[in-house]
């Protein structure tokens, strides 16, 4: 009888799995399966081949990809060469097998949008392990499980209500690559589907759809702001609150920990390595880990109101109270107001701010920062933040310094704009102008150092010296360039040789903005590249320790794929190297080989969209419970790590709802449009923050 039972206990559990694939299949559309209709011209290899493996029960493609170009990898486009029509699904998916011998991530695209930050949007990775198998998805909408039908215009954000990210009844391509590869990755791909329902919803009365305090009047949430009463009791609840915390045990004047090793104390942050840990040093001796936020600035979270007005249910007059909050915006570096400035803006979080605190607000607003980190477990006001709160000598700070008016190098390109001509006479005194006039903090003792510059494009290597090559013969680089190149091989003929080239003259070379084929001169544009880089690194520590020789030089905040040759070069004159690095996990973080040097994570984050915002930033968690939990993940990381001294996370407020200067409006704040901390992020940050000292200390490194 119990054998009767158990088969047909089983029969019915084979039955409902065969029932339950067949329904989940009619929300499924394979796009790329291997198995049929496959041509393996369809795939378009990039520094990358690729292989299909056949057996009998699944077929799949096998990529090897390079490591020399930006994105290698494979395109793989529709059979019959037509788009894709995605409508009504809600997420591209693939399965992604780990076939090389170390951890590698990789990235799929979905389409190939000519808007560079787009394509970025309609992207995302996995971190494999050797022979892990993950699946890499893609969400279509910026809502997920929803988009308007017909969709809406809305300027100058990029996370939007109902808005599909692309035009997903065009989806030309999907593509994959090995991220930030070194060596020569293998990986394979199956299984490319789109799959989910996307709820389809009117977009009828959308607008207006931002309320007087900044908030999205469209969905509710615990903690969403009512009325003026709400943010009073709010504000009064919460300095109760504060004002009975003391923070963690064991923490002294600047933040060090003292019931750790007691060193040197010199009355500066300085570094020293520890039982084969690096650490920084607090101005007492004591041992100090870097726990930060970004942007702890009032005036950081301004949105532009012009030619959007109809956005906003209530925006105050100018002759109010209220009229303090707007002002002019002057700079954008991309989006909407880039051909608009200067353009009207207004500060929600300040007008907030002027609510729960009154005329007042500003002291209120610093004060309540410091507790804050202080109750927080945290110890460092980060990148761009109010110089009225550090100045309080309360919690130590980082400094921020712009190196402004340089020259540039005419042929180059980068995200935020060309790279500085270095070999200009100009660009030193355009050093030392900017560290002049933006050095506070010097000879403070509780100023740890500076970030100079922020995510610069080096590129991959030599580029640089492409783009020297590429820019007119006045280019002072370019000079130099050739100055060395003569030098080398003194008559161009000789050069001609080895480049494969046919320039008449060194003049002829000098006049050219035509770059060469890079393979065969790459030794020497490499060589010229290290030595831009050399030269930049050199004269900004020469002319920061002239003016602030107590204080760290933490670099220029590396982002994206920054490769060995720059970061060995900056191990020559950084205190500390700093990377905003954008990732779920710092596991596999490695420096070049023969560096070792103490690192800072300038920029870190994980948002959510359960809160009233529209856009979950650069890596995406489920809800504030989550992005908690990757917190302690992310920092647990990083203290496993024998250099990382320290992370900061960007940032302490909400991005407007609306969009800042270039349309970001993401949810990274620990604190929301109305002042509100995240409750759940921030019972996750206090767990890890209170014991952080401690589990270094007591946990070993990879």
């Amino acid at each position: 009888m119990k054998q009767f039972i158990f088969f047909l206990m089983l029969s019915i559990f084979f039955i409902g799995c065969k029932n339950e694939k067949v329904e989940e299949a009619k929300d499924v559309l394979v796009l790329v399966d291997f198995d049929s209709n496959f041509k393996q011209s369809q795939v378009i290899p990039q520094d990358a081949t690729f292989e299909l493996i056949t057996n009998l029960e699944d077929n799949f493609l096998k990529v090897n990809s390079g490591f020399t170009a930006a994105k290698p990898g494979v395109v793989i486009k529709e059979s019959k060469n037509k788009p894709w029509d995605l409508s009504g699904y809600k997420t591209v998916k693939a399965d992604v097998t780990n076939k090389s011998d170390e951890a590698i991530q990789v990235e799929m695209f979905i389409g190939d949008d000519p808007d560079g930050l787009v394509k970025w949007y309609c992207s995302d990775y996995i971190d494999l392990n050797p022979g892990e198998t993950k699946t890499v998805a893609v969400n279509l909408s910026w809502t997920e499980d929803w988009a308007f039908s017909p969709q809406i215009e809305v300027n100058g954000m990029r996370g939007v209500p109902g808005k599909l990210k692309t035009d997903i009844k065009k989806i030309n391509q999907v593509s994959f690559n090995s991220r930030y590869a070194k060596n020569i990755t293998h990986y394979t791909v199956d299984n490319v589907r789109a799959e989910g329902k996307l709820e389809i919803k009117t977009s009828k009365h959308f607008f207006p759809f931002i309320d007087k305090f900044g908030q999205y009047i469209h969905k509710n949430w615990e903690g969403k702001m009512h009325s003026n009463e709400d943010l009073v009791e709010s504000a009064n609840k919460e300095l109760a609150q504060l004002n009975q915390s003391i923070g963690p045990e064991n923490i002294g004047k600047y933040g060090g920990y003292t019931k750790g090793p007691k060193l040197k104390a010199t009355g500066f942050f300085r570094t020293e390595k520890v039982d084969n840990k690096w650490w920084i040093v607090d101005p007492e001796g004591y041992i100090f880990w870097t726990a930060g936020l970004n942007c702890v600035a009032s005036d950081a979270v301004y949105t532009g109101v012009s030619d959007r007005e109809n956005y906003f249910i209530e925006l105050p007059s100018r002759e109010s109270d209220f009229g303090q909050f707007y002002s002019k915006g002057t700079f954008t570096s991309h989006g909407f107001y880039v051909d608009k400035l200067p353009y009207d803006a207004y500060n929600f979080y300040q007008s907030n701010l002027f609510r729960k605190y009154g005329d007042d607000w500003l002291a209120s607003f610093r004060d309540v920062a410091h507790k804050r980190i202080k109750d927080w477990g945290m110890n460092t006001i980060g990148f761009m933040s109010d110089f009225g709160a550090t100045k309080q000598h309360r919690t130590p700070y980082v400094g921020s310094i712009w190196i402004k008016n340089t020259p540039k190098i005419n042929g180059s390109e980068g995200f935020w704009g060309k790279f500085h001509d270095v070999f200009d006479p100009a660009f030193r005194t355009a050093v030392k102008n900017s560290v002049e006039s933006q050095k506070e903090g010097a000879n403070d003792p509780w100023c740890i150092g500076y970030f100079v510059d922020n995510e610069l494009s080096w590129g991959l290597p030599g580029s640089l010296a492409v783009g020297t090559l590429k820019s007119p013969a006045s280019q002072p680089a370019k000079i130099e360039f050739l100055k060395i190149l003569k030098n080398k091989y003194q008559k161009i003929e000789a050069l001609n040789a080895v480049w494969k080239t046919k320039y008449n003259s060194w003049n002829d070379l000098l006049k050219s903005t035509t770059a060469p084929n890079q393979t065969n001169p790459k030794e020497d544009l490499v060589a010229f590249y290290e030595e831009i880089a050399d030269t930049y690194f050199r004269i900004i520590n020469e002319e920061l320790k002239k003016v602030a020789p107590n204080q760290n030089y933490l670099g220029c905040r590396f982002a994206w794929a920054n490769n060995d040759i720059v970061l060995s070069t900056a191990g020559k004159y950084l205190d500390i190297m700093s990377f905003n690095k954008y990732e779920y996990s710092l596991e596999n973080f490695k420096l070049p080989t023969g560096v070792d040097k103490p690192v800072m994570i300038g920029e870190f984050h994980f948002g959510a969209l359960d809160k009233g915002s529209f856009h979950i930033g650069i890596k995406k968690a489920k809800d504030q419970a989550e992005r908690g939990q990757m917190y302690q993940d992310y920092i647990q990381g990083a203290l496993r790590h024998p250099n990382i001294v320290g992370a900061h996370w960007f940032q302490y407020i909400d991005e407007p709802n609306t969009g800042r200067f270039d349309g970001e409006n993401y949810n990274v704040g620990f604190v929301d449009i109305a002042d509100n901390p995240f409750e759940e992020l921030i019972k996750k940050v206090k767990e890890t923050t209170y014991s952080m000292y401690d589990y270094r200390l007591n946990n070993p490194s990879k």
